[in-house]
């Protein structure tokens, strides 16, 4: 089964990130090793960092029609950084993995199963 990892960063630290530190550097070499590792178990599907949240765009139902307003949330401290498509036997491997994430780099990730259409019944969680 698919699932979608969603990995949140505090907007503090995404603002004054230094890509020559250190640590970035061994976040970039963590997340090259853990892409290596899950591609040729075969878990790998996809992942991508994401823009700047400043250029997210929302679009909102308002008045009866629909709205583009700027942001996610303007009082949201944590702000959606990467996302990640895996393919695992389990949950709990999925789990596993964002578990692997959130020790080495510190963010949220948030773990949801990826629907396999209206007649597929949905694995439950373990």
């Amino acid at each position: 089964m698919k699932y979608l990892l969603l990995a949140y960063t505090k907007q503090a630290d995404w603002d004054s990130v230094d890509v020559n530190s250190p640590e970035f550097q061994a976040m970039c070499e963590f997340y090259e090793n853990l892409g290596k590792e899950l591609t040729a178990s075969g878990e790998f599907v996809s992942t991508e960092g994401l823009a700047h949240p400043s250029l997210t765009r929302t679009v909102r139902m308002r008045d009866g029609g629909p709205v583009a307003v700027d942001g996610p949330y303007a009082e949201a401290k944590e702000v959606l950084a990467s996302y990640a498509i895996v393919d695992c036997a389990s949950h709990d491997r999925a789990m596993a993995i964002a578990a692997r994430i959130v020790a080495a780099v510190g963010d949220t990730v948030e773990v949801r199963p990826i629907g396999q259409g209206p007649l597929a019944e949905d694995t439950p969680l373990s």
